[in-house]
């Protein structure tokens, strides 16, 4: 085998392990997992008022992923619960944001459906996934999670004045 054929074997190789790497990443977090967090312990006001929420990121997806070359769009849904009537929370409020940056981005839309089929009304939003990627700057990210964090206000009939809620994607690279 002469080097040039060796050199390519080992490429071949190389891409083949990478490819098994990304997709056991994939498998090890599907659609759905999201972690729900307290929120903030440096602002006592927002920790007296806010409601810890359940946050599922890409609930309609079996793999919960973000392609960092891909246009398109990433759904966020916030879940109603015997505490929560997603009905109540004011939508020009939402900000989804991220523990590696500071800025936030706003909901393209919104729609109200029972994603979870437990019986209560979900609050789902849609995200420009490449807004998010570019403010929360994950082009480097990559096989890694994203920590992110919705919060919004509640109407006042609610009796709470706030929401938050944690979840988390996983940011791959596109590859073509």
């Amino acid at each position: 085998m002469n080097a040039e054929a060796q050199k390519a074997s080992l490429n071949r190789k190389i891409r083949i392990f990478i490819s098994v790497l990304v997709m056991m990443s994939i498998a090890a977090y599907p659609a759905g997992s999201a972690v729900s967090e307290s929120p903030d312990q440096g602002n006592g006001q927002e920790q007296e008022t806010a409601l810890d929420v359940e946050v599922m990121v890409n609930p309609d997806r079996n793999v919960n992923c973000l392609k960092t070359m891909e246009l398109g769009e990433l759904k966020v849904a916030v879940l109603g619960s015997d505490e929560l009537d997603v009905t109540q929370i004011q939508t020009e409020s939402v900000a989804l944001g991220c523990e590696k940056a500071e800025e936030s981005v706003k909901p393209l839309a919104f729609e109200y459906e029972d994603i979870s089929a437990d019986g209560y009304t979900d609050l789902v939003m849609v995200f420009d996934s490449h807004e998010m990627i570019v403010k929360f700057d994950l082009k480097n990210c990559f096989c890694k999670e994203a920590p992110l964090k919705v919060t919004a206000s509640l109407d006042e009939s609610a009796g709470t004045k706030a929401i938050v809620g944690s979840g988390t994607t996983l940011i791959l690279p596109s590859f073509r």
